[in-house]
């Protein structure tokens, strides 16, 4: 908006990213935050949840369970990925960004599944859980998992991988 973007430039001399959002989008934010936080996770069925996060942006493949209570960081849920098949366990945490760090992105790859109350952190290069890897409940997780792998643990660590299991 022109008229914010020169208050602050007046005032600061330093113009914030919000201040070139539109008013439909400033209006939008907060919303998409109640429905991302407030109202879908306390949602009881999967697929009224799974629906609700498509239509804010997120990117669900097909035949994946989301269990209630779990929070997917909303600052840009394109950024947001899982593939078909994969199940998040109740409660489970996602992170695309913290302090200083620009958006990034974290991929559920097909046929994954996260344990209840596991945390999954992307750093700033983002983070992917290959294909078929399972993440032990609890797990804090903030590092690729490579494909086929199981990980547990705060962080988590490597307890069997594709190549071990023979």
């Amino acid at each position: 908006m022109w008229i914010l973007e020169k208050y602050f430039e007046a005032r600061t001399g330093n113009v914030p990213y919000y201040a070139r959002y539109s008013l439909a989008k400033i209006m939008w934010i907060p919303l998409r935050k109640v429905m991302n936080v407030v109202i879908i996770p306390n949602i009881p069925f999967s697929s009224w949840r799974i629906g609700l996060y498509r239509m804010l942006g997120y990117k669900i493949g097909k035949n994946v369970f989301i269990g209630m209570k779990c929070y997917l960081d909303d600052t840009e849920p394109s950024s947001f990925t899982v593939g078909d098949n994969s199940i998040i366990s109740y409660g489970c945490y996602f992170a695309l960004h913290g302090k200083g760090q620009n958006r990034s992105t974290i991929t559920l790859e097909d046929g994954v599944y996260i344990g209840t109350r596991s945390t999954i952190i992307a750093g700033e290069a983002g983070l992917t859980i290959g294909s078929g890897a399972t993440v032990g409940a609890g797990s804090l997780v903030n590092k690729p998992v490579e494909p086929g792998s199981i990980v547990g643990g705060n962080p988590a660590r490597l307890l069997r991988s594709e190549k071990s299991s023979g």
